[in-house]
């Protein structure tokens, strides 16, 4: 939303109103599915406990993106990337604990500044020394996926969102497969 942000002010200096709306109207539908994925959860967590409102969450977000899916197979571009921005707005949610986003997603100028920061802890004032590389790895971590997408969006166009779709469900069905296994475990 940083870039969206610079694109909409820049166009609003410059009077390029199209894109502005652009730019404004994909801020909305990622606030808009911040907003479910808060509800959400708020709604799953007094029923189904912390870690499995997460659950709830993640399976909204994977049925959000298998809607865009839905858009880019049908042609539909423009409903494809409404439903991405309510999708990746929503996976917020995801990475939430007691009412805060305890991983930002998508903030890497936090992440940077951090990183620099227990760095210098770690080195020089006698902080824990790899603590930094928690949050290079968090930076890593978005600039290779960023770039992944933005090579597959080369190769394939909007249908990179099938590729990004099935990534996110072979993920969730390991980490809820995971996390079942742990509940089972913990019970013995």
């Amino acid at each position: 939303m940083s870039g969206n942000t610079t694109r909409l002010t820049a166009a609003i200096a410059e009077s390029t109103w199209e894109v502005a709306g652009r730019a404004g109207g994909l801020m909305a539908l990622f606030l808009l599915g911040v907003m479910i994925g808060a509800a959400a959860r708020r709604l799953a967590e007094p029923h189904a406990g912390e870690q499995r409102a997460r659950e709830v969450v993640l399976g909204l977000v994977c049925a959000m993106a298998i809607l865009s899916s839905l858009g880019v197979w049908m042609g539909n571009q423009r409903l494809a990337v409404l439903f991405l921005s309510v999708t990746i707005g929503a996976m917020n949610s995801v990475f939430e604990r007691h009412g805060e986003v305890a991983i930002s997603i998508t903030y890497m100028t936090g992440t940077l500044v951090k990183m620099a920061q227990r760095f210098v802890d770690g080195y020089f004032f006698g902080g824990p020394r790899r603590i930094w590389l928690q949050y290079l790895a968090m930076w890593a971590s978005l600039s290779s996926g960023a770039l992944i997408g933005g090579l597959a969006y080369r190769a394939m166009g909007l249908r990179a969102v099938w590729l990004a779709t099935g990534l996110l469900l072979a993920g969730s069905m390991v980490l809820v497969a995971r996390r079942h296994r742990a509940r089972v475990e913990a019970r013995r």
